[in-house]
């Protein structure tokens, strides 16, 4: 169930309007495992796969569209193996079999793929294809723990987000200093 600010259908219950009060998410009425809202979008782990509802301008929903949705629709190939999911601005993120794949705007890098493409289906994070065992989506970059460490990717907008001692920003995962 979903409740909140809703305009832009990131409660998943068709209607497309705010709501003070939990309301059912389509076509969830059992097997959800994991359940993250981003700014305008919300992303769930059902069944083993990945759906995403809500604003999707940029592709954040990862159905191969840029079509708003009220209501859940699969993210593209991932079906089954989705282990966690998490969703950020205008991007998301899932651990899919142990590897890390991203969706959605990719300004600055944030999809962790080497390029600034946007994609609106996932795509692998470089260097990142096993062993993931946390993923998270900030504003505009995103972290993972692998084996122990940490790596982040994305905007690093001056303020050293990625804490890697520098404030430019990565299109590819580079390790925490200290982590």
């Amino acid at each position: 169930k979903c409740w909140g600010g809703g305009a832009s259908g990131q409660l998943g219950n068709s209607v497309g309007a705010d709501s003070t009060t939990a309301v059912a998410v389509t076509g969830f009425a059992t097997g959800a495992q994991a359940i993250f809202a981003g700014t305008s979008h919300t992303c769930a782990v059902l069944n083993g796969g990945a759906q995403c509802w809500g604003l999707n301008g940029n592709g954040q929903l990862g159905n191969n569209s840029i079509t708003t949705s009220n209501f859940p629709v699969a993210v593209s190939s991932l079906t089954t193996g989705v282990q966690s999911i998490t969703a950020g601005d205008l991007h998301s993120c899932a651990i899919v079999n142990g590897a890390a794949k991203c969706w959605g705007n990719n300004a600055s890098g944030r999809l962790g793929d080497g390029t600034v493409t946007e994609s609106h289906i996932p795509v692998a994070v470089s260097g990142l294809t096993a062993g993931v065992q946390i993923i998270a989506a900030g504003f505009s970059h995103s972290c993972a723990i692998i084996n122990g460490g940490a790596q982040c990717w994305g905007d690093n907008g001056g303020n050293g987000q990625l804490g890697n001692g520098s404030v430019s920003p990565s299109s590819t995962p580079v390790g925490v200093t200290g982590l």
